[in-house]
């Protein structure tokens, strides 16, 4: 079963292009897969499955719609790409998450001073480097962009998956320019 795990875990990083550190459950999430642990149980007894879902508290939201999960993985738009990932994940071009695997010595955001580590969450919704991305996708969505509205903006509409797409891709692909630039300088 172990091998079995390694391969689906393959998939699952190989569809949401992400890197291999990420976690087995948030890979699994961003690619839309079902453990196969739950799929094993699922298949054993359907029944005896949804009823344990449908008492299980935390299997609902408070206000008893879908959980996050359930949302993301049955939208009904948008493909998951490189950029989006990192975003979602955290594993990306981000000082902090390259500092911790050695492949940079500072992890704060050089714009905004030391003792701010320069994660996602930073810069996607803090940094005021981005304030023009984080703009034109608030433009579209009609509101302002938290971390915990995020995910629930995007799924809304092709639209704003559209605009959260486009927002990632020019973030992370200047995080990756920066990246580049800091590497060949120290070369």
């Amino acid at each position: 079963m172990r091998e079995v795990n390694l391969k689906y875990r393959l998939c699952a990083i190989r569809i949401s292009c992400a890197f291999r550190t990420i976690s087995d459950d948030a890979v699994l999430v961003i690619a839309g897969q079902v453990p196969l642990g739950e799929l094993a149980r699922e298949s054993k007894d359907i029944r005896t499955t949804l009823s344990l879902i449908q008492e299980d508290p935390r299997a609902k939201a408070e206000d008893g719609g879908p959980t996050s999960i359930e949302a993301w993985v049955n939208r009904k738009q948008g493909q998951v790409d490189y950029y989006l990932t990192q975003e979602l994940s955290g594993h990306g071009c981000f000082r902090s998450y390259l500092k911790q695997y050695g492949h940079e010595t500072e992890d704060g955001c050089p714009e905004c001073g030391s003792g701010i580590a320069e994660d996602a969450q930073h810069v996607l919704f803090e940094c005021h480097r981005f304030n023009h991305e984080g703009q034109v996708l608030e433009e579209i969505t009609g509101t302002e962009v938290q971390p915990e509205t995020h995910v629930p903006l995007m799924i809304g509409n092709q639209r704003t998956w559209e605009a959260a797409t486009a927002f990632a891709v020019s973030v992370l692909r200047t995080l990756r320019l920066l990246e580049r630039e800091r590497r060949g300088a120290a070369v």
